[in-house]
């Protein structure tokens, strides 16, 4: 299970589902929706995102919590939209008027991205880091890349630890943030700090793994076996989002 996501039903279907099934059809799944500007096909592959919610496992708070993380970037968005863009008035506020052009991108981007993040989610949020860096190598990702990949997803949390480690150092010598020319000088002696931390540790950690026989790659003792219900789940997704891309 990926890092910070809750406890999964171990008999979810996604949590035993292939990673290598579930990257391919998240990838094309997020291609589709990005691409497509039809509310018809936009509401047949919501259709699928609740499948994927369902097979998942995984508590309903959970995607609410990420939408809502999502949603609160993509409300500038929605509120500026609608008076950005040239169109056919549809309302005024005292000097902005909102157009329906305006009024249907903004609605647009707004279920495209609730989609993309409800689905990707479900399907990539059901493996663990481990599995889904094993997946990418079978799919023939560069090593390198996924290597770059995994051990910034890895050491994420230990750089936010470490910079909440500096900023309580900074508030117990009675630093308070203030909009002025010393606020800003200590806090970027604290970034500055915390990049110099940062590499001292990818220093250690790459000298650690020399010294247990690390030669570029990471030895994986159980491969992954595609089995028949993979199979049917990956070619019964893609049957029907190339369906509903031809017909609507």
């Amino acid at each position: 299970m990926v890092s910070g996501s809750p406890q999964i039903r171990k008999n979810a279907f996604l949590r035993t589902c292939d990673p290598r099934v579930k990257f391919i059809l998240a990838l094309g799944y997020a291609i589709l929706v990005a691409l497509t500007y039809n509310f018809k096909f936009l509401a047949l592959a919501s259709v699928f995102s609740i499948i994927c919610l369902f097979l998942s496992g995984l508590p309903l708070g959970y995607y609410l919590k990420r939408l809502g993380l999502v949603n609160i970037f993509l409300l500038i968005v929605l509120i500026t939209l609608p008076f950005t863009t040239p169109g056919k008035e549809v309302f005024k506020i005292c000097f902005l008027t909102a157009s329906k052009e305006g009024l249907k991108l903004a609605l647009l981007i707004f279920l495209k991205s609730n989609l993309i993040i409800l689905t990707t989610t479900a399907l990539l949020s059901t493996s663990s880091i481990f599995e889904l860096a094993h997946a990418l190598h079978h799919l023939y990702l560069p090593s390198k890349l996924v290597q770059l990949l995994f051990f910034t997803f890895r050491y994420l949390h230990v750089i936010d630890k470490e910079f909440t480690r500096l900023k309580e150092a900074a508030a117990l010598r009675c630093f308070v943030p203030r909009t002025n020319l010393f606020t800003y000088r200590t806090t970027a002696y604290l970034v500055g700090s915390l990049i110099v931390r940062s590499y001292d540790r990818s220093q250690r950690v790459y000298e650690a793994m020399l010294c247990r026989g690390f030669s570029g790659t990471f030895p994986v003792y159980h491969h992954f076996c595609l089995r028949k219900k993979d199979l049917l789940f990956g070619v019964f997704s893609a049957t029907y989002l190339a369906t509903i891309l031809i017909f609507c």
